[in-house]
Order: C-alpha cells, then structure tokens, then sequence
C-alpha cells in the first residue's frame, strides 16, 4: 500500500483580505443590481410600448371599421332613397294624389349629396365605376321624373321597364360595392386579430421575464430598508429643524412687517399733524385776510377787483377742503376718537356721496376689545377694499360686514363689480398683497374670493390677543 498524501493545513484569509473579498462581492452585488434594474427598466418599457401599440392598433381598427361601416351605410342610404322616391312615385301613377310626391321630392337633394359622397370615399375602389354608378342613379331619376311629367299633363305612362332595369343595375352595382367594402373589413379583422395574437405573444413573453427579474431584485431591496430607515429618521430630524427654523423667520418676518406698518402709519399720523397744524394755519389765516380784503375792497373798486377775491376765497375754500380730505386719508379723525366702528360708518356713509354707491352695513354696536393698531388694520383693510370696489370693479352696490368672537375680529367688504379671474389679480395684486401682509402680521386668515361678472369678496380674520 501506498502512504497517503501529506495533507496541507487550511490557512484562513487575513482580514484584510477578508474585507477586501467582502467589498469585492459588495460591489459585484450592486453592479448585478444595476444591470438587473436597467434590464427590468428595459422590459417594462418594451411592455409599455407593447402595450401602447397594441391599443393603437385596437383603436386604428376600430377606426377603420368604423369607416367601413359608414361606407356600407351610405350605400344603403342610397338605395333608400332611390326605392322610397320610386315608391313615392308609383304612388302618384296610381292615384294621381299630390300628396305621393312628398317623399319624391325630399329625396331630390339627398341623392345629389349621396353620388358626392361616393365620389369621395369610393373613388379608390377599382371594381365598381363610380362614374358608370351615377350615370344610372341619374337615368334612373330621369325616368321618374318624366313618368311625373306626363301624369302631370295627363298623358298615359308607358310600361316601366326600363326603370326597372336600371333600378336593378344600381342595385347589382350598390351591392358589389358593398360585397368589397364588406371584404375589406373582414381583411382589417384578420390581419388586426393575427397582430393582437403575436403582441399578446410578446406581452407575455416580456412579463414572465419581468416576474423573474423583480423576484430578483426583491432580495436586493431588502437590504435597503435598513439604510432607508435611517436616512428617513435624519431627515424627520432635519426637516423638524428645519420647521422650527422656519417658524422663528416667519415671526420674525410677522413682527418686522407689523413694525414697518406701524412705522408708516406713525409717519402718516405725523404728516397729519404737520398739514393740519402748519398748512391749516396758513390756509386759514389766507382765507381771513381774503375776506377781509373783500369787506374793505372800495365801491369804486369792487367791480374790477371783487371776482377775483371771490376766485381767491373758492380757491382757499377748496385748498382747505382738499387739505381736510388728505389728513382723514393719513390719519381719520374719527378712529382715534369714536372707534373702529363709527370709522367704518363714516367710510360706509361717504361712499354715496363720492361714488354714488350703496353700501349695507352689518357692524357690531361696540369694539371695545379690538385694541387701537388692529382697529387701524381693519379700518385700512376696508378703506383699500372701498377704494378697488370703486376704481376698479365699477361696483353699485357694497356690503360691509363686521364681526367679533371671543378670539378673533372678521371684517368682510362683498361688492358687485366686475370681478377678475385669478391670473388678472396675479399680474395686478398691490393693493391686494398689502391688505394680506397687514393680517399676516398678526397672524390672521386673509381670503379673497372672485369670478369674472360674479364679484368680489374680501375677507380677513385678526386675532384679539
């Protein structure tokens, strides 16, 4: 016996050839993953064009049996009215009744019509000639009419064989015609259904492959759902960051834009002060001297001098006036000293008398938990609706609304006007986007509803606290 083979002992890998052989098969794993997927990819979208022409082809058939079936029917149209005119006037013959000829006469038209249309839709058939086909259709209509003709005059009517023969001829004619268009819709079904068979074929083929190939891939997309979930988790935490980000801008931006508001509507209470302390001072004390001058003008004078005093005090008059109407548009009088709600009134009271408009009123008796800026807001917020009902819509009728819960004030301005579709307001929306930063900086709900010819309605919700 022969000794045995020295065994040799079985030495493991280092770990870093370990690692090495692990990343090797890691990457072989996802490059078979890739191609996999792209395989996949590949058929799904070879279904889905297989697919795709399969319905084309469907709908490309039932087209032209469609087409097929109007031909047939034109055809039949036809011969319809050729048998209903011929018995319209067999009818006559026999009776000599007036009353016969109605479906004679109708038909007269409708077969002109019906020869055009075979012109068209049969003029690539062959075994029928179209030409030969009206020539009959003709001759046939000749003789009837001539056999109307004669009855008419009250002469006796021939033997109508002829008529017959040419009644059968269009017949032989209008049925060859349509033994070929109904050949040529068997020919569409077959060839259709032998199409449908080999995309069917195919369709399957393809699916059972992608069957294969997603029971593949589904052991490599498990391994996914680990690393998934964690990516999910950094991004809940991320996006929660990003929230609470998000949130501390908008109050900022909240106060910032409050800040700036009231810092405008300061400026305008400033102005108002100026113009009403210093320009109506001026005015004033102009308008007294004017008056003076023209209780102490000379009788001598007065005619040459008088109309133009006069001019000077309307002029002062309507200096003054127009000074009054900018210091309530800076700064109305009334909203600091009555309250948001005899403001409203009065804005709802002026607008007949500027604008000729009606207005409804539904306002609350008192607003004593609406502090002073967010009674300014309101206020501003129904002034700007006013002023776009006016200006632009060419409303005549306005409905001023105001209510207060406990938590909130809603003020609601609805007009009649013209109304505008939303890509208008997107190219014309100043007046508009001011109203809704006015809310916004203090955490309000600012709706605008409108249609073209249905209207406007603003609507704005400000919290009391």
């Amino acid at each position: 016996m022969t000794e045995p083979d020295t065994l040799q002992p079985t030495v493991p890998p280092a770990k870093g050839q370990e690692k090495s052989m692990t990343s090797g098969r890691s990457d072989l794993s996802r490059k078979w993953s890739y191609v996999l997927l792209v395989t996949g990819c590949a058929i799904a979208l070879t279904l889905l064009i297989a697919s795709q022409y399969q319905s084309s082809l469907g709908l490309q058939t039932l087209k032209e049996l469609g087409r097929q079936t109007e031909k047939i029917g034109q055809l039949d149209h036809l011969q319809i009215l050729l048998v209903e005119a011929e018995t319209s006037v067999r009818g006559y013959l026999l009776t000599s009744e007036l009353v016969y000829l109605e479906s004679y006469r109708r038909a007269a038209p409708k077969i002109d019509e019906a020869i055009d249309q075979l012109h068209i839709d049969f003029a690539r058939y062959p075994s029928v000639d179209i030409a030969a086909l009206t020539m009959l259709v003709r001759a046939k209509w000749k003789v009837m009419s001539e056999a109307v003709a004669r009855r008419a005059l009250g002469e006796a009517t021939p033997d109508d064989m002829v008529g017959k023969i040419l009644m059968d001829e269009v017949r032989g004619q209008l049925a060859r015609l349509r033994d070929e268009v109904v050949s040529e819709g068997r020919a569409i079904v077959a060839s259709s259904s032998e199409r449908f068979r080999l995309a069917q074929q195919v369709g399957a083929a393809l699916a059972l492959i992608a069957l294969i190939l997603l029971l593949i891939l589904f052991t490599v997309v498990q391994r996914q759902f680990a690393l998934r979930k964690r990516v999910a988790e950094m991004l809940a935490s991320e996006n929660e960051r990003l929230e609470s980000q998000v949130r501390k801008r908008t109050m900022e931006l909240r106060n910032l834009a409050r800040h700036i508001t009231n810092a405008r509507e300061d400026e305008k209470a400033r102005l108002a002060r100026e113009l009403h302390d210093e320009l109506g001072a001026l005015l004033t004390a102009a308008k007294l001297d004017a008056d003076w001058i023209a209780r102490k003008l000379p009788d001598n004078t007065q005619e040459t001098h008088l109309p133009r005093v006069n001019r000077l005090q309307r002029t002062l008059a309507e200096g003054i006036a127009i000074k009054r109407r900018i210091i309530d548009d800076l700064r109305p009088p009334l909203l600091k000293e009555l309250g948001v709600i005899e403001a409203l009134r009065a804005l709802a009271s002026d607008a007949p008398l500027e604008h000729g408009t009606q207005v409804e009123t539904d306002l609350p008796d008192s607003a004593a938990s609406i502090d002073s800026q967010r009674a300014l807001t309101l206020f501003r917020i129904a002034q700007e609706a006013f002023t776009n009902a006016h200006k632009y819509a060419n409303a005549s009728q306005l409905k001023l609304s105001l209510k207060i819960d406990g938590t909130a004030a809603h003020l609601s301005v609805a007009d009649n006007g013209r109304g505008f579709a939303p890509t208008e307001r997107s190219r014309k929306r100043h007046g508009i986007d001011g109203m809704e930063h006015r809310v916004q900086a203090y955490g309000g709900n600012f709706v605008v509803r409108s249609a073209p010819g249905e209207g406007t309605t603003v609507s704005a919700s400000i919290p009391l606290h």
